[in-house]
């Protein structure tokens, strides 16, 4: 069973009762009406889904929210029933869709898809409601996909150090003869893993949340939801690189990270296709 809502998700950004108190307010107040559709939602209170209009309200921020609204027939008003943080840009992967897990309400999902390497790639798709009916298993389509930070934090430990009959050990492991210093003495074995990539889905239940280390490739701030943002380009896999740009907070870090230092942590990934 894949979870549902978004409460975890707006954690990447802020404590929850300040996004209902003050981000979702505020968006009404600056944002506007981007999309509009008529398509099929359960979302009201008698539970029978209901062909009507929905539409997203957001605004042109990179880094923003997107609330989804939908007229309710029986009222004829507009209901809000979703909200989650939205990334506004371009970072394209051609994926081919393997499994479309549709909530109940029937216009959000998360898609699983794959690239032509094999790695697969879980994501909250942020405009499901808008190209639902285009979509099919097998197809192959273009998702910008990116990440926002949970959990972030700078690799504090970048290498390992075998010494002594440990650096023999590792020698004997590799089918090597040691290696020494004008002393005699075995010389240590280092392991640096700045360069480590790993990627990894943390729970069956919610496969849009990854785990990861990566080395940064590129990163600019910007400024979100009144606090600072590291836009960080990062890679989820090797050969070839596949890179992404994950949108983390600045007071996850201790000290401002550079080109080429490793991070790790928890990220929410989100796409839409292009």
């Amino acid at each position: 069973m894949i979870a549902q809502g978004h409460g975890s998700n707006w954690k990447c950004i802020d404590d929850i009762d300040k996004v209902f108190q003050e981000i979702v307010p505020s968006m009404f107040d600056k944002g506007r009406v981007m999309e509009t559709i008529e398509t099929t939602v359960d979302c009201f209170d008698d539970e029978v889904p209901v062909h009507t209009q929905v539409f997203s309200f957001s605004d042109d921020s990179e880094l923003t929210a997107k609330l989804l609204i939908a007229n309710n027939p029986k009222t004829e008003s507009g209901e809000l029933f979703a909200g989650y943080p939205y990334v506004n840009y371009k970072s394209s992967i051609k994926l081919k869709i393997q499994e479309i897990y549709e909530w109940d309400n029937l216009v959000e999902a998360i898609i699983i898809g794959e690239t032509k390497n094999g790695e697969k790639i879980s994501f909250f798709d942020t405009n499901y409601f808008l190209n639902k009916e285009s979509y099919k298993r097998g197809e192959i389509y273009d998702f910008s996909i990116f990440a926002i930070g949970y959990e972030v934090e700078m690799l504090k430990d970048d290498k390992v150090v075998f010494e002594g009959q440990q650096a023999v050990d590792w020698h004997a492991k590799l089918g090597r003869e040691p290696t020494y210093d004008k002393d005699g003495n075995v010389k240590p074995v280092v392991i640096y893993l700045n360069e480590l990539v790993y990627f990894m889905s943390t729970e069956s239940d919610t496969p849009y949340y990854m785990a990861f280390q990566s080395p940064i490739s590129s990163i600019e701030t910007l400024r979100a939801f009144d606090k600072d943002f590291y836009k960080i380009k990062i890679t989820i896999a090797r050969d070839p690189d596949i890179e992404i740009y994950l949108y983390a907070r600045a007071d996850f870090f201790d000290t401002e990270p550079k080109v080429n230092d490793a991070i790790r942590g928890i990220m929410w990934l989100q796409g839409k296709k292009e």
